[in-house]
């Protein structure tokens, strides 16, 4: 009658084991992703837009506007992002060309480090 209690010690082991995996590893890995997905982004001259961000390898164009608001946008080719950079007026170039063209997300702020 040994066995159904040595069964009972490994199974309450392995739930406390995923229990403490839950607890500790989890907001790890969170931590981990949410700084291997962050997009650099720099300050831009426009009345719209506060700073803007570019991923090549995965072509996301993030965005930062003076309302406080990230949007990422999914897609977005290089030529997009350069003629972002380089236009006189980046809030029209934005609306003409960027906004209701790629799918986009809204990304919460970061907070400082």
């Amino acid at each position: 009658m040994n066995c159904p209690s040595r069964i009972s010690r490994l199974t309450r082991r392995a739930a406390l084991r995923r229990i403490l995996g839950a607890v500790f590893l989890v907001p790890l890995v969170r931590c981990v992703a949410a700084e291997q997905d962050e997009i650099k982004r720099q300050p831009v001259e426009s009345s719209v837009l506060a700073s803007v961000g570019y991923d090549a390898a995965r072509k996301l164009l993030e965005i930062e506007f003076h309302s406080g608001a990230i949007y990422r946008y999914f897609g977005v080719p290089v030529e997009i992002h350069s003629g972002l950079l380089a236009a006189e007026s980046k809030g029209r170039f934005f609306g003409a060309n960027i906004r209701d063209k790629f799918r986009s997300e809204r990304v919460n702020a970061r907070t400082a480090k």
